[in-house]
């Protein structure tokens, strides 16, 4: 794998033909249409249907371009936007092309656009924004950046300003941080939106943050990552901690996490008040599931056959159980922790329904690199588990897409699917509203009707940004060869 790799093609007229189509607004899936693509943008969605061609004027003819597919038995989607991505860079734990690396990932599973959420990696990710926009050929989703706020508990409001007017000045779109002082953060949020940050400001609330859900909505942050601070916040006092619990210590942290809904759950009227707060400030709930998966069942992440073929050795290592080292916290895991946090799983999905239920905007992020979670492959996780929260997979679609994008100010592509936007699909082989699992890299094993013959099916195959026109099965061939290099 070079650090070009696969590269994409952009043609002057691109032509999807006899697709069936889910626009990304919410819309049950329609086709079979040819859709026309010129300049990185949809010019012309021809509803066609090829039994009753007599319908249409005798000098009709379909859409011709510079390059046709035939997507017959496919769906066209969106691009997804993946609104919570940590770019690896080069040399630390992917290897030496690290950064191509994850990004070939991401594109082969449909992934156009990335959130960035990362901290100090900022400047290599400017530089592959600016890279991306000046080579479009290269396959490098769309870089949206929001810069991480370091240390923001030891900045006065003052000082935080500051930071946000200097992350702005280097090309920030948004600002990241976990946790704050409440000044801190209302100062942040203030000058992030006097600076027309498109991205506004994300927050991760840890367990320790003195800030809670209400807290940031009214400070005026515009997305809330992950689960942390919603639960906190419907509580009367803390959360019944064991007298001996410390904070730095990462196994207890994410062992006493999964009780944070527990507990809450006894006050049900008071997590509505906390939803109904995040809808009225307009919060956006990014909720991150697949990423604490490994959590309610450490043996599923320890074996899935997506991180053993596509998964670098290095990575795959930091996944494994080792004091100090981040998010590796997997030893001593017991029973009675995945119960909890099964549990967990159930209340989290259940008040994400009632948050969608009641008008709130959730959109679609993995955290992947973390937990058993690779890049690409927990896109696709998280949207099966927004279906396993009981919401229909077209609104899912909607999420993955354009919520992300009417999120992120991103207007060009904020309707989808539509004529005279910018074209940035996922042609799938198959139909992810009948089955996320279609979309997967590895993609379905299945039989063919008249004869016992397994099959491989599925799978993304084109991922098309602004245009350009990437191979979605060749970028994931050139990562299971880097991998199997990098074993040797």
């Amino acid at each position: 794998m070079s650090n070009n790799g696969i590269m994409g093609n952009q043609y002057p007229r691109l032509v999807i033909r006899n697709a069936t189509v889910v626009s990304g607004r919410g819309t049950p899936a329609e086709g079979p249409m040819d859709l026309v693509i010129e300049g990185g943008v949809i010019t012309d969605l021809v509803k066609v249907d090829p039994i009753s061609l007599h319908r249409y004027p005798a000098d009709w003819e379909r859409p011709g371009g510079d390059r046709v597919i035939d997507a017959t038995g496919m769906c066209v989607i969106p691009g997804l936007i993946e609104m919570h991505a940590h770019v690896p860079p080069n040399h630390e734990k992917c290897g030496p092309l690290g950064t191509d690396y994850a990004f070939k990932l991401w594109l082969a599973h449909g992934v156009t656009t990335l959130r960035t959420v990362g901290f100090g990696v900022e400047e290599m990710l400017y530089a592959q924004r600016e890279l991306g926009a000046q080579s479009p050929e290269l396959p490098i989703p769309r870089l949206f950046v929001m810069h991480g706020c370091l240390g923001a508990n030891d900045l006065s409001p003052d000082e935080a300003r500051e930071q946000v007017q200097r992350f702005r000045e280097l090309g920030a779109d948004g600002v990241k941080l976990i946790g704050a002082y409440a000044d801190v953060l209302e100062a942040i949020c203030d000058e992030a939106r006097k600076l027309d940050m498109d991205g506004g400001v994300a927050v991760h609330l840890a367990l320790n943050s003195e800030v809670d859900a209400v807290m940031a909505a009214e400070a005026g942050v515009r997305t809330l990552e992950h689960t942390y601070g919603i639960p906190e916040a419907a509580l009367s006092g803390v959360q019944s901690f064991p007298l001996d619990y410390n904070e730095s210590d990462e196994l207890a942290r994410f062992r006493e996490s999964a009780y944070n809904w527990i507990e809450a759950e006894d006050y049900p009227e008071r997590i509505l008040d906390v939803l109904d707060v995040m809808i009225e400030k307009g919060v956006v709930w990014n909720p991150t599931m697949a990423v604490y998966e490994s959590n309610r069942d450490l043996e599923r992440g320890r074996n899935l056959t997506s991180n053993a073929r596509f998964g670098a050795p290095a990575l795959r290592k930091s996944w494994e159980p080792s004091p100090g080292l981040h998010a590796s916290y997997h030893f001593n895991w017991r029973t009675a922790d995945e119960i909890a946090w099964k549990e967990k799983y159930r209340i989290w999905m259940e008040y994400l329904g009632v948050f969608f239920d009641r008008g709130g905007t959730i959109t679609v992020g993995s955290d992947a690199g973390f937990l058993y979670a690779l890049f690409g492959f927990s896109m696709i996780r998280e949207l099966e588990l927004l279906q396993e929260a009981g919401i229909h997979p077209v609104d899912i679609i909607k999420m993955a897409t354009t919520n992300a994008s009417k999120s992120l100010g991103l207007t060009h592509l904020s309707e989808g699917i539509r004529k005279g936007y910018a074209a940035d699909l996922a042609i799938v082989d198959g139909n992810p509203l009948d089955n996320f699992k279609v979309m997967y890299g590895t993609g379905m094993e299945g039989f063919m009707d008249d004869r016992v013959t397994k099959v491989q099916t599925g799978g993304v195959r084109w991922t098309i940004r602004d245009g350009v026109l990437f191979d979605a099965q060749a970028l994931l061939k050139d990562v299971e060869d880097y991998v199997d290099e990098l074993a040797e």
